[in-house]
């Protein structure tokens, strides 16, 4: 959820668009959708000034918002890239995969790409 009221209007929902864009990068930072209000609301940053999202973003200081979470997102992304190039990494975690498959057997439940 965005900080504010559900939008009313349209031009209520155009001001909402940007928060909305900034809550799917948070999902796609790997923040569960049942965490992003307690984020906006909860977790105060030191990159603005000690203060939540939420009161950054109502006092005006969207930029800010928007950088600090396009600077994670940004960060978060290049860790994941950094990881899939590192070959012993990879085979370590693949390593560690059979092992809970050994161990779990075939009812592991455990989603997997890698």
């Amino acid at each position: 959820m965005s900080p504010g009221p559900e939008p009313t209007d349209k031009s209520d929902t155009e001001r909402q668009r940007p928060s909305a864009a900034l809550n799917h990068l948070l999902g796609e930072i790997g923040l569960p959708a049942g965490e992003v209000t307690q984020w906006w609301n909860l977790v105060g940053h030191q990159e603005l000034g000690g203060r939540t999202a939420t009161e950054a973003w109502l006092a005006g200081d969207t930029d800010e918002v928007r950088l600090l979470i396009e600077g994670w997102y940004v960060a978060t992304r290049t860790a994941g890239q950094r990881a899939r190039e590192d070959t012993a990494l990879l085979t370590e975690l693949r390593r560690k995969l059979s092992e809970l498959d050994a161990h779990y057997g075939s009812s592991n439940t455990l989603h997997r790409t890698a």
